[in-house]
């Protein structure tokens, strides 16, 4: 799927591109962000001091790659242009990450970021989805894609702040009580990309308004967008 060579492998994926991957190592447990490489490297449990003294909703994020190249061609391909086989290669990578990362309490349903109705009739498929399906095949967690809808309609966010999009997702997704699992308290919110957190966050705080009871998320995503001036050695 990148280089073009045949390694006859599952996920068409071979030995060489995949040691070049963007792989994420260290970054904040709680949120993502990548900070100096050396200091990671010796705290496998850092928090940033943005997570430290604003905590998120969620719990733990854990992403395969930094939204580098080939990475940010390879979701291209599979959001927008349905390249399927990119999906699977990007799913198979997460799962690669979630099996070894440290995951002290595993989540009881994987929770697909929901698309509105319109985009979904735009792409045709939700990117979050086929991606939580394909986890939840290779790790046994069922995926819940009534829970969740996305009432509201956004135009793309590319190009906004984290404030721009943090207010911009105000009310935006809806939780249908009926369907909320009553002895469920731990998540996994599913994503293709992570940028600023705003939607993880969003999605996050209504689950947790929606809950008669404690709820324990984590974020789980292919890419992590990283600031500007961060360093990311890889």
């Amino acid at each position: 799927m990148v280089c073009g060579a045949h390694p006859h492998t599952a996920n068409n994926l071979c030995i060489d591109c995949s040691n070049d991957m963007p792989w994420t190592y260290g970054g904040c447990v709680v949120c993502g962000q990548s900070a100096t490489p050396n200091k990671l490297e010796k705290d496998p449990h850092y928090t940033c001091v943005h997570c430290l003294k604003m905590p998120p909703c969620y719990r733990q994020t854990v992403c395969a790659f930094n939204y580098l190249p080939p990475i940010n061609g390879l979701i291209n391909q599979f959001k927008h242009q349905r390249n399927l086989a990119s999906g699977r290669l990007l799913g198979a990578c997460l799962n690669k990450k979630i099996s070894s990362s440290s995951i002290t309490t595993w989540p009881q349903i994987l929770l697909p970021v929901p698309l509105h109705n319109k985009r979904l009739r735009q792409r045709g498929f939700n990117q979050a989805q086929f991606i939580a399906a394909e986890l939840s095949r290779s790790i046994g967690i069922k995926t819940d894609t009534s829970l969740c809808q996305r009432k509201v309609y956004q135009t793309p966010q590319q190009g906004h702040s984290r404030v721009e999009r943090l207010a911009g997702m105000e009310g935006i997704f809806e939780i249908s009580q009926h369907k909320r699992h009553q002895y469920i308290n731990r998540v996994a919110i599913i994503d293709d990309v992570m940028t600023t957190g705003a939607t993880a966050q969003a999605l996050s705080q209504c689950l947790i308004d929606a809950w008669h009871g404690p709820l324990d998320i984590q974020i789980w995503c292919i890419a992590r967008a990283q600031s500007p001036n961060v360093q990311i050695n890889w």
